[in-house]
This record gives C-alpha cells, structure tokens and sequence, in this order.
C-alpha cells in the first residue's frame, strides 16, 4: 500500500500533503484529484481512452509534467509541481500533480449562476488571454489548422456529430441552414483566413475554456485544465479558445455577457479581424456542444434535449448574425 492509499484509507491527510484535514476525493475519466487542505493532488489512472495512454507509470509522469507546464502559462501559482509516490520502503511507484486549491465559489460559472456582477473580471480576462495567445507557439505546421480546408472538415464533422439528434432541435431544417451558411461563409472568406494563418493567429492555445475553468480571484483571474493530451485540440485560430468560453456563457444564461466579453477581446487584440469571424467560431463551438447535449440525451440527462436546441439555436443564430455583419460592412 502506497503512502497515498495509506492516507486516503484513514480519511485524514498528513504534513507530507499539507495541512491535516479530512480526504475529499473527487473522479474523471483519467484521474482521481485528492482535495487535502490547501492543496489538491491529481494521480493519473492507468488508462488508455482514444489518444490518451496512461498505462505505464513513464506515460503517467510524462501526463504530469505536460500538466504543469502547459497550464502554468494561465495560473502560474496554481500548478505547484509533479510529486513522486512512494511505498512505504522509499520505492517509486508513481506520480501526482500538485496545485493550489482555489475556492469554488470563485468560479466563473459559479458566480454567473448567482448572478454576481463579473463584468469587470471578464474584462480583465480578456485582456490576459490576449497577452496569452500573444506568447503562444504558432509556425508553418501549426498555421495549417486554419486552412478553409481543415475547417470545413471540422464543421463537416460538426454537422455529422448533430445529425443522429436533428429531432431534439425543433425544426428539421435548422441543420441544413446551419451548413450551408458556415460552409458558404468559408468559401466566400478565403483570403481572410489565409490572412489570418500568414499574420500568426493560428497558434497553440488552451483547447477547452469554459466557465467551470475559470477562477476570479481578487488579484485576477485564473485559468486551468488546458487540454494536455493532444495538441491538435489545442491547435487552431485564437479567437475559438474566446468563442468556446463565448458559447458556455451563452449557454448559463449570459448572453450579454459574452457579447461584451467578445468586444473587449476584440479591442484589446490586433482588432483588424471582422467581428463575423468571431461569430462563426461561436457557432461552430456552439454545435459541438450541441452534439455533446445530444450524447448526455442519449444517456438519460433530462435536461440535455432542452440544451441541445439551445445550443443549435445559438449556432444559427451567430451564423446569421454574420451574414447580416457582411452585409452591413
């Protein structure tokens, strides 16, 4: 028995890990996060899900250490470190990570439910995730992921993920709109994307922002758990990691909100890109999830058919909006 499994079977945590104080344990798909004190301590399963293998201890570390330096770019003092486990006789038998641990009710999502005032947080989010895209990796290989033709292919696999749940969206010709308007929008803009690819906005981001992320905390806002498994989630125009978190405000109820969130991006970034691109991304964010909506549907959430139609619904809704930008430029 480990001395992790020691402490997790008593219930109580030791100087080792921080402060005493009883164990919380809390489980995802790839991991189980021990909340001990002031700290959390992430131990990786030896699990192998689609890209992520995790069953040997030298792929776990490797997970632990791609954790940490990735996610240290948005919360520095948070992602403390990788720790070794060791058996009670000194052996090495595997690795965690360690981080800070943040109050929940600073939540992002948490305060938008309660509907606390976060406006002036949000602005300053955007400004740091502008300096952040500023700072991240981009060249030739990564440029390719905002090629007219990669993104048609994500939105064709978008448009594939929907089409077994077209009857939760309310009108069967929702998704035919939606395609034709996305797939007709990158046609009709292909030099603005190469523009985008030739300037260095297709860089190497966080992947999956969505309020649950992030923390307002006084001395600034926090962002955590980037996709660290693959890099081609991570990959891609800046404007979909601000799209992503635009799409999961809208889907709390916040819709003003990422509106204004979406103008101070815009205004504290290069600013020269037509605010219908911004939209599009939105949309294309806003039917993956969609898709995700469907999928819990499919496995007996009461609540996700209501979502998916929302989520359609702001799909259509961002891609019309765009064409009625274009019109007006």
């Amino acid at each position: 028995m480990t001395v992790l499994q020691t402490l997790i079977t008593r219930g109580e945590a030791a100087d080792t890990f921080g402060a005493p104080g009883h164990v919380e344990a809390k489980e995802t798909q790839t991991a189980t996060l021990f909340f001990l004190g002031d700290h959390v301590y992430k131990l990786k399963k030896p699990v192998h899900l689609g890209p992520v293998d995790l069953t040997s201890r030298a792929a776990r570390l490797a997970a632990c250490e791609a954790e940490v330096r990735l996610n240290r770019r948005l919360a520095s003092d948070v992602y403390l470190g990788v720790a070794d486990i060791r058996d009670d006789r000194g052996r090495l038998c595997d690795h965690m990570v360690v981080m800070r641990r943040l109050p929940a009710q600073s939540r992002l999502s948490a305060l938008i439910r309660q509907g606390e005032p976060v406006d002036e947080q949000l602005q300053a989010l955007a400004h740091q995730l502008t300096g952040f895209h500023e700072r991240c990796a981009t060249g030739r290989e990564i440029s390719q992921a905002g090629s007219r033709e990669h993104l048609e292919a994500l939105w064709m696999t978008a448009i594939a993920r929907v089409v077994p749940y077209r009857g939760l969206l309310g009108e069967p010709e929702i998704l035919d709109e939606i395609g034709r308007l996305a797939l007709g929008y990158l046609a009709a803009h292909g030099p603005l994307l190469t523009d985008r690819m030739r300037t260095g906005w297709i860089r190497e981001g966080h992947g999956d922002l969505d309020a649950d992320k992030v923390y307002l905390l006084p001395d600034g806002p926090r962002v955590l758990a980037c996709v660290e498994y693959d890099q081609r989630m991570r990959v891609g125009d800046v404007l979909g990691d601000v799209a992503l978190l635009a799409v999961d405000l809208e889907r709390l109820g916040a819709a003003a909100a990422a509106t204004r969130f979406l103008a101070w991006y815009r205004e504290f970034s290069d600013g020269t890109y037509p605010p219908s691109l911004q939209d599009v991304y939105v949309a294309h964010h806003a039917l993956r999830q969609a898709a995700a909506a469907g999928d819990r549907h499919g496995h007996g959430d009461p609540d996700a058919a209501g979502e998916a139609r929302l989520l359609a619904d702001a799909a259509l809704a961002h891609l019309r909006r765009a064409q009625v930008s274009e019109s007006a430029a």
